[in-house]
């Protein structure tokens, strides 16, 4: 309780930056076994045509695709809740 005598609803509650402060020693568990999350950002290429000469290329940050390893295997969201949970 805080001292205006409200309950202090936050205590005890990791902010979000202290959870993306996660050392390696403190992996993650799910049913025994360590489980990850793997961001794999993709790049696009883009073309930008040139009247006067050779086209040019030039690659550039797309979006992230999201991947969960878990058991020597990487899952997209929906498949890994589809193994996990049949």
């Amino acid at each position: 309780m805080s001292m205006n005598g409200q309950k202090d609803l936050t205590a005890g509650v990791p902010l979000p930056l202290e959870r993306a402060e996660r050392t390696a020693a403190e992996q993650s568990f799910f049913r025994g076994e360590p489980i990850t999350w793997l961001t794999v950002p993709t790049t696009k290429t883009v073309v930008t045509d040139n009247a006067f000469g050779d086209s040019e290329a030039s690659e550039r940050p797309g979006r992230k695709n999201n991947f969960i390893l878990y058991g020597g295997n990487q899952y997209k969201r929906e498949a890994f809740y589809q193994m996990a949970f049949p």
